[in-house]
Order: structure tokens, then sequence, then C-alpha cells
């Protein structure tokens, strides 16, 4: 005869099971620890596995060992398997930890590294320069991940002029590490590169493991052009930022030391241009008073002068006319300077007619009208101001 139950009431039915054998309720579990994170309440979330399986785990704030929940690390860890009834899910509720020596991931990390080291690879030597202004940048990630976004956003504040190419590679899994690989090298084929960034966001040991592969830390040392590594955050290290010539924390702050700030650009092509104005009048002044000083002396003599002046009124003028001409170069030069950075100008594009259109519920730029739809609410907005408006039609190019 079939019973009808409820979901709650067949969780329960199998936790108590689980609870009243004997065998689950104290078990002594080996595995390599992969995915901890601790809750602002002191309780300890993270996974045990072997070659074959994983199972989730809990430490709560009153059990043992937190210190040794490292990513990588193998445990034994002490406690019962059950039913976490909110979800489901079986569980292995720990209530110690032990080490258990180290895991295969970190044993095999720590291997690479002494061996890398060893050949070179890691040299302080051999790193070169970040450039400061580049115009072309390679960046090897997911097309598809966020890590990309944060990446452009920073550079398109920074400096929109830069010209970026996007080396799609698949960052976890199988056959991430051809596939970096791959993308560091077919950049490295471009004529016109300047810089290359590799970046991933953030994970377990295991997530990040593609960028711990030989065959990535190879393409790195081989490439020609300068690499930014820019993988997991702060705390996280790969073979690939110490191969790399500069290691970022994290993707966003590769991208800020890799573009210029235009405005701070601006401030020091400013500041030079100033210094050679007075360079240049300075001059103008110091030859003024020594042709003063040289004609009073001549003067004084009183000889017939009159071939010597002509002379020296020709050469006057000469002088005269080469420093205007320089002027007027330096002032052509400094003009065609302000005009292209006017087009850096945000506010200047937006006086000249433009306006930005986003959406309201999360601010973000409508760069496609297929995006709009009827009913959107939308802002509009120049350096004037903004207003809010309903899309009550949408019209495309192929309606008009």
């Amino acid at each position: 005869m079939d019973i009808t139950l409820t979901v709650t009431d067949l969780v329960k039915y199998i936790q108590k099971k689980f609870n009243q054998d004997s065998y689950l309720n104290s078990v002594q579990l080996v595995g390599e620890v992969s995915n901890h994170h601790a809750s602002p309440a002191g309780h300890h979330y993270f996974s045990l596995k072997d070659d074959e399986s994983v199972i989730k785990c809990v430490l709560f704030s009153k059990g043992s060992g937190q210190n040794h929940l490292i990513d990588g690390s193998s445990v034994l860890a002490n406690g019962k398997i059950s039913i976490y009834q909110a979800r489901g899910d079986l569980q292995f509720y720990a209530d110690s930890i032990l080490p258990r020596g180290e895991g295969t991931l970190q044993q095999k990390f720590d291997k690479l590294k002494l061996e890398l080291e060893a050949q070179g690879l890691f040299e302080e030597s051999r790193k070169r320069d970040i450039p400061k202004i580049p115009k072309v940048i390679g960046i090897v990630t997911s097309k598809t991940g966020s890590v990309l976004q944060d990446i452009l956003n920073v550079m398109k504040r920074r400096y929109s002029k830069i010209k970026i190419i996007i080396a799609d590679a698949r960052v976890q899994g199988d056959d991430a590490a051809e596939s970096i690989s791959k993308s560091i090298n077919d950049l490295n084929k471009l004529d016109n590169l300047d810089l290359i960034i590799l970046a991933r966001g953030g994970g377990s040991l295991e997530d990040l493991w593609p960028f711990n592969e030989e065959i990535v830390a190879r393409s790195i040392f081989a490439s020609s052009v300068p690499i930014i590594s820019a993988v997991g955050h702060e705390t996280d290290f790969t073979i690939s930022d110490l191969v790399s010539d500069l290691r970022a924390p994290t993707p966003s702050v590769a991208a800020e030391l890799a573009t210029p700030d235009s405005r701070q650009l601006k401030e020091f092509i400013d500041s030079k241009l100033n210094e050679l104005f007075s360079k240049v009048n300075l001059k103008i002044y110091n030859l003024g008073n020594q042709y003063s000083i040289s004609l009073d002396r001549l003067l004084s003599y009183q000889p017939n002068t009159s071939f010597y002046k002509l002379k020296i009124d020709s050469l006057r003028s000469s002088l005269i006319n080469q420093l205007e001409s320089k002027i007027t170069n330096s002032k052509l030069i400094i003009q065609s300077i302000e005009n292209n950075l006017k087009h850096l100008n945000f506010d200047e594009t937006l006086s000249r007619g433009f306006f930005l259109t986003s959406k309201k519920e999360d601010n973000s730029l409508v760069k496609d009208i297929n995006k709009i739809k009827k009913g959107d609410h939308i802002i509009i907005s120049n350096n004037q101001g903004s207003l809010q408006a309903e899309t009550l039609r949408v019209i495309k190019n192929k309606e008009v």
C-alpha cells in the first residue's frame, strides 16, 4: 500500500534513520578540504573529497581544529553523518579536525613551484616593466564571466582610447590549462600588442588549478609581451602569479595598473607645456639682453658701424623669425594636444547634445535598443540634469 508523505515528513524520516544508526553517528572521515569558508557566527563550511567522491561538511564554532581547514590539505574529521533538513542534503557534521598531511593538489603545487623556481622562471631580474601608456592590451579570460566586464569598466573609465583584444579561454575544468596557454600564445603572434592581462575570479584551490599547470607557466615565461596575472582574490596565489611580470591582487586592480588615468595625464601634459613656455620666454629674454649689451659696447667705440649694424639687424630679424616660428609650432602642438584631450572629457561630449540612457532598475547603461521593452523605466541624462520616463513604445530603424 502506497504511503503519501510531505517532503518534510520524508526528510525527517530519513534523518531519524541516520541518527539511529550507531555506525553513522561516530565516523572518522579522511579527505581533502575544498571550498572552505567561515560564517560571521564562527561556523565553518567545507567539503571533503577524494579522487571519486565529495561530501558537504560543517564544523560548528564550538568544534576544534578550525585552523586545519585549508583548501587542499588532507585532514581526519571526527563526527557523524546526517541529513540537513532544510535542503534535504546529506552532510557530515564534524566535531574535530586533525591534520593528515597536505592534500594531493597542494603537494603538486609545491613540487612544481620548487622545480620551476630552480629553473629560473620566477627570477625578478627577468621580469619586465609594465608600459605606462599601452596602446593595445590583450585580455586572457572567459568572455562570459563577470571578471571581463569589471576589467573593461575600469579601463573605459580611466583611459577610453585604449584598444582591447579579448582572447577567450576556459578558466576552470578539464582542458582549461591548454585553453589558457593557447590564448597567451595566440596573442603573442600579434605585432602591435603592448601588454597581456591574465584574469580569473576567486575560487578554491581546485577551481584555480589550471593557473598552476606547467603548460601555462611555460607560456607566460615564453611570452614576448609583459603579462599581469590577476587570478583569484588577494589571498590566492598561483604559479601564474609567480612567473608573470606583475601580480595584481584582483582583476580590477590589474586594469588600473595597466591603464593611465586620463585626468592625471592631462595634468602632466599641462605641467610640461608650462615648463616649455617658461624656458622659451627665458631664452628670448636672455638673447635680447645679450643683443642689447653687445650693441651698446659696439656703439661706445663710435666706429663706422653701418655695415655691422645691418648685419646685426639681419641676424636679429632672423633670430626673432626663428623664435616666432618655434613659438607658433609649439602653439599648434599645444592646440592639437588640447583638442585630443577634449575627446577624453565626457562632459564635453554631453554638452554637444548627447544623452545617456540607463535602466532605472539596475542603473545599467543602455547600449542596445533591443534591450529596451515596453514598460521599462529609464533615466535620460546629460551634464545639465536627468529625467525619468516609462517606455510606451519601442520604434526601431526598420519600423520608421
